[in-house]
């Protein structure tokens, strides 16, 4: 266990050298968004602060200083001003993810940050420890940033901190995605959108879009060619690209994607100088590694928490120690724990028949649940058209005075009518039986006049009713 003066040392340690990991859902990797490079080097040092083990965002504190180191612009006297402005223009920015339902195509609309927090330095001076910013998340960006379980992107930060263009870090982004598969192709209209070298903007009231490189020639120069000689010379990944026309147009791009390994090496991690972050974070690491130092060492552990979600660090340690309390041969128990730790899908047998218990249940309940609801829909209709034709009858017995005492004649001899001779014929009006046999009767003599209204419910109530009877 460290006391709180190594805990504040780790806080504090330099960022250069030390592994930090970002995580994105991939819909944010291809998200369409343009931030200038001030607000992307913000948005990174947020990405680098956010907790892996977080359930929820937290308000987060990033002092400039820091910034400022990460991005190694200590000789730039603007730089401070600078961030403080982009901070504030991160505010006002929106990231477009686009996705489809049932074949249509929807656009999904977040900002970035609901808060910011920071000194006023107008004119003033002050001391660097009072020159941070505080800033809060959306919460719309909560599934894609924190607690992902599968379909993220992840690399090490330092690959980006010294990239000079928001556009090769996208790209960089865009293509570290696909590393395994070596390959990937882009629509070039669809590029230039998530890069944000396209935007959709609005002249008088219309939508039209803005290309700043409308040229393949100039989009390539100040674009792919930029962003190639960036990431062969900053990142761990480096890449060719092959242009594709159709007809006389350039209309695709292929990208080639290799492993760099002049600066892969570099950033090889090293378990001792991960960054944690969340002061609890040593506490977990001591916890987990109780259960399992027969077999791994504290670091490798560290290492894990680096490189997958705690959830999944301790279902994999949990279910190893389980195998073994129940017989199971291991040989190789330390390879066995690295194996359970990688898999993102890893379940207890037990859990499982646990939860498909509760998913059923809760799909029994659901089904309950919309059984009445549906069976309430249908009361609902059957009493509005009954008043509704209440209030008809009453309408057609006042235009026809004379044909109510044959009506009345009618009902009393439909078999059950519910008649009393006994009561007088207002008093058998008032009887619930009596009074719709007498209704249904007044609905066959003038059934023309209550068409509209079978029409307006019949096919409502009867879809409703196949709905119940399949259920």
């Amino acid at each position: 266990m460290q006391n709180t003066t190594q805990k504040k040392q780790l806080k504090k340690s330099k960022s250069h050298g030390v592994v930090r990991i970002i995580r994105k859902s991939n819909k944010l990797v291809e998200a369409r968004y343009k931030l200038d490079i001030w607000e992307t080097r913000i948005f990174t040092k947020m990405l680098m602060v956010i907790n892996r083990g977080d359930d929820d965002f937290k308000k987060y504190k990033i002092y400039l200083r820091d910034v400022v180191e990460d991005f190694d612009l200590g000789k730039n006297k603007e730089a401070y001003p600078l961030l403080r402005q982009g901070a504030r223009k991160l505010m006002r920015k929106v990231f477009y993810i686009p996705y489809e339902v049932d074949g249509v195509e929807r656009l999904f609309e977040a900002p970035i940050l609901t808060g910011l927090d920071s000194a006023v330095t107008d004119g003033r001076t002050v001391k660097d420890d009072h020159l941070y910013i505080e800033v809060s998340f959306a919460p719309e960006m909560k599934p894609y940033l924190i607690q992902l379980k599968s379909q993220f992107t992840m690399y090490d930060a330092r690959n980006i901190l010294k990239l000079p263009s928001t556009y090769s870090i996208r790209i960089y982004e865009l293509l570290k995605q696909y590393e395994r598969i070596g390959k990937r192709k882009f629509e070039l209209d669809e590029l230039k959108h998530i890069i944000g070298v396209k935007e959709e903007i609005e002249i008088n009231g219309k939508k039209t879009y803005k290309d700043s490189y409308p040229l393949y020639g100039n989009f390539r120069q100040r674009v792919l060619l930029k962003a190639q000689k960036d990431l062969k010379k900053y990142t761990d990944i480096q890449f060719t690209f092959e242009p594709k026309r159709t007809g006389r147009k350039i209309t695709h791009l292929i990208f080639y994607i290799e492993l760099n390994q002049a600066i892969k090496k570099k950033f090889i991690p090293v378990p001792s100088k991960i960054e944690i972050i969340k002061e609890d974070s040593v506490d977990i690491v001591s916890e987990l590694h109780q259960k399992v130092k027969k077999w791994v060492s504290q670091s490798i552990i560290e290492n894990w928490l680096a490189n997958y979600p705690e959830a999944q660090v301790k279902m994999g340690i949990d279910y190893t120690l389980k195998q073994l309390k129940a017989g199971k041969e291991i040989n190789n128990i330390a390879g066995y724990l690295q194996t359970m730790v990688k898999k993102a899908n890893l379940t207890d047998a037990k859990v499982v028949q646990k939860q498909k218990r509760a998913n059923n249940k809760a799909k029994e309940e659901a089904k309950q649940q919309k059984l009445e609801e549906l069976e309430s829909e249908v009361k609902k209709l059957m009493l509005d058209k009954y008043q509704k034709e209440k209030a008809l009858v009453d309408i057609i017995l006042i235009e026809t005075p004379d044909a109510r005492a044959s009506l009345l004649e009618k009902a009393k001899q439909r078999s059950f009518s519910g008649y009393d001779t006994t009561k007088t014929q207002s008093e058998n009006l008032e009887a619930p039986i009596f009074s719709s046999t007498f209704h249904n009767t007044v609905l066959e003599a003038y059934a023309n006049r209550f068409t509209a209204l079978n029409d307006a419910y019949d096919l409502k109530i009867k879809k409703l009713k196949r709905a119940i009877d399949k259920m």
